[in-house]
């Protein structure tokens, strides 16, 4: 379970295993679940809520990556609403063997990659995503650093949505191509959608 307190931080209740939902689509109502892992920080129901209802009009057939994939709620929920296909990229070995657990839930097996974002993006080569969840870890100023990194390799074709989830502090370096169709501040946190134009 989740809870919310204004202008705080969301906070995990102290146990070893939490869940929480997806809101909409085929799977809508179905469960997953999370760790108690202090860097993990999942996406509230009514953030995910705001930015799926921004992404309805794309999110069908859609290809997306989800960079800092944690328990897997943006990229199921994504999946939930008929996207063609998630890459879930995730680091801390922790998590990851609970984001493959609730993937198998779905049965999801599909590019689910334990590696550093930074070290697959710079590597691997793929054309482009129709969608890109960027939700790091708060407080490791890792934003900036993905962004020039997605433009300088390429993974971003003309209209690729980018969502953004940071604290509301972080000051963004957009490229000048980059254009924020929606912005959203809950709490502390900013939430951008941003669409990529090659002009």
């Amino acid at each position: 379970m989740l809870k919310y307190k204004k202008n705080n931080l969301f906070k995990i209740k102290k146990k070893k295993i939490g869940k929480i939902k997806i809101i909409g689509g085929k799977w809508k109502n179905r469960k997953l679940f999370i760790t108690n892992n202090y860097i993990l920080r999942p996406s509230i129901s009514l953030i995910k809520k705001i930015l799926f209802n921004w992404l309805n009009p794309y999110i069908q057939n859609s290809k997306c990556i989800d960079c800092f994939a944690g328990s897997g709620s943006l990229g199921l929920e994504a999946l939930s609403r008929n996207a063609k296909s998630v890459f879930f990229l995730e680091n801390n070995i922790n998590i990851f063997k609970q984001l493959k657990k609730n993937l198998n839930l779905f049965n999801y097996y599909n590019n689910v990659i334990y590696i550093d974002v930074f070290k697959w993006l710079n590597f691997k080569k793929m054309k482009y995503f129709n969608i890109i969840f960027l939700d790091p870890p708060f407080g490791k100023n890792l934003i900036n650093k993905i962004i020039f990194l997605l433009e300088k390799k390429k993974y971003l074709s003309n209209k690729t949505l980018i969502y953004i989830e940071t604290e509301k502090k972080n000051i963004i370096n957009f490229p000048n191509n980059w254009y924020i169709k929606k912005k959203k501040t809950v709490g502390n946190i900013s939430i951008y959608l941003c669409l990529y134009l090659n002009i």
